[in-house]
């Protein structure tokens, strides 16, 4: 009599279960510190940059404060993000994980979460630091704490965990280096679309410019999270365009998920 398989765990216990797991292998990473330092060698040249401004040095430091946060987040998702399945396949150790009666989508939601777990404490730490270090400094203190502030470091952790999504989709059919490489270029064209988009209009010829309008159209728009001037000068942010930010980023990353453990289903381990 053929025996009956194992009951399916459910989702959120595994998830949450392997996202331990790799958050705490993924702190003891080299790549986390590097970037930590890299952010706060950042933090100390908006500082200095600020106090050589004559105009407006709170803001000087404010979009130093900013890019900082950005850069070391965005860089954690994408390196980290870049290995962190090829690691478990290289090592074999996704065999003994996918032993257990759990999908491969289980795998590579926990993997995930663990990965953001990772973004969002880095972006925690690094967004404390950097409003204390505007409290300090700031000649207009008041002024400096703006709504738009707090929105532009909102999506800057939007933007990080994207990114992330993307490396770990990536990083299902390519090589770590690849991986990064697409995921860099990505992160700048992202922040540039609407430059892309102008120069379609710009050009005479007919063939690039439907080349470039496709790449703005499929390419992650990643200038949904960028604040830009309103997060400098502490502008009021419209509603529609926090939705629009908001939304797009939580579709493209379930959209980059979904690609992930539709592709590692059909990968032999």
């Amino acid at each position: 009599m053929k025996q009956p398989s194992p009951p399916q765990p459910k989702t959120i216990p595994v998830v949450i279960a392997i996202g331990k797991v790799t958050f705490s292998e993924v702190i003891r990473d080299k790549i986390l510190y590097n970037t930590l330092v890299f952010a706060f060698l950042l933090f100390g040249i908006a500082i200095l940059a600020s106090r050589l401004a004559f105009i407006q040095p709170d803001r000087v430091m404010i979009d130093f404060g900013i890019s900082a946060v950005n850069l070391s987040c965005s860089f954690i998702g994408i390196f980290v993000g870049s290995t962190i399945l090829i690691r478990e396949f290289e090592r074999r150790t996704v065999q003994v994980a996918l032993s257990h009666p759990i999908n491969r989508m289980q795998f590579v939601l926990g993997k995930f979460a663990g990965l953001a777990a990772v973004i969002a404490a880095n972006w925690l730490l690094l967004s404390l630091a950097f409003l204390a270090i505007l409290s300090m400094m700031a000649y207009d203190v008041a002024g400096s704490f703006s709504a738009a502030l707090f929105v532009a470091l909102l999506f800057n952790l939007i933007q990080s965990i994207l990114l992330g999504a993307i490396a770990l989709f990536l990083s299902t059919f390519t090589t770590t280096s690849i991986s990064v490489m697409v995921c860099v270029g990505l992160y700048l064209i992202g922040n540039n679309i609407s430059q892309i988009r102008a120069l379609a209009e710009k050009t005479e010829f007919s063939l690039f410019k439907i080349l470039l309008k496709g790449f703005a159209l499929t390419l992650p728009n990643l200038e949904y999270f960028n604040l830009g001037t309103r997060a400098t000068y502490g502008l009021a942010v419209e509603l529609p365009f926090g939705i629009a930010g908001l939304s797009y980023g939580i579709v493209m990353i379930g959209f980059f998920l979904l690609l992930a453990g539709l592709t590692i289903q059909s990968r032999e381990t």
